[in-house]
């Protein structure tokens, strides 16, 4: 019994209830424990916030809904997973994103190009008729972090023109008239699709 206590405390509650099913009858169904009304284990607030000195609530990161709630599963294959679980250890942000050149990507359940829109679908909608090339390759990751963030929408920079700015050359921004009053980019364009490639939202109004 000792043993079996042992071998369930570091798994996830998916792996310590097919432990528990093994050995022992009359064990629940997970989804009978979410109705009984007990806490759900590995639940985590989606964003951490704490009080400034004047008693206002300030969020200080976002967490990622799978990673928050511990169902690493749902995009890592944890079979044999303990070279990967140390992949993070002496790093100084644990949150951050992974290297994709290394051993990540094969320890995910499927590839990069499909595993977000898996779950986020409507980012890839073709009611709008063009997506913007990183969602349309699946890289995701290019602006989002897969675990936590310290800004809003999982996003790696906090303004949109700096964001963007990774790729889109902001001299060849601001050659456009409408780009020099240094707004904010989503301001006019769609972050994921649009009706044409500027993804403007004057055509098409993305819903977050």
């Amino acid at each position: 019994m000792v043993t079996l206590i042992m071998l369930t405390a570091g798994c996830d509650r998916y792996a310590r209830h097919k432990v528990l099913t093994f050995f022992f009858t009359g064990v629940p169904p997970l989804d009978e424990e979410k109705k009984s009304g007990k806490k759900e284990e590995g639940k985590a607030p989606l964003a951490k916030k704490k009080r400034t000195e004047s008693g206002a609530v300030k969020v200080v990161s976002f967490t990622h809904g799978p990673f928050a709630a511990g169902q690493c599963n749902l995009c890592h294959d944890i079979k044999a997973s303990v070279g990967f679980r140390g992949l993070d250890k002496g790093k100084k942000d644990s949150g951050s994103v992974p290297d994709l050149g290394q051993a990540v990507p094969g320890r995910l359940v499927t590839s990069l190009q499909e595993l977000c829109v898996d779950c986020h679908i409507q980012k890839t909608t073709t009611e709008a008729g063009w997506v913007h090339g990183p969602v349309a390759n699946g890289n995701c990751v290019i602006c989002h972090s897969p675990h936590r963030s310290k800004f809003q929408y999982m996003l790696l920079k906090e303004k949109s023109v700096d964001l963007c700015g990774q790729c889109h050359s902001k001299e060849n921004l601001i050659a456009t008239d409408d780009h020099k009053k240094g707004e904010e980019c989503v301001s006019c364009h769609n972050a994921h699709a649009g009706k044409n490639r500027f993804l403007l939202k004057k055509d098409f109004n993305e819903i977050f």
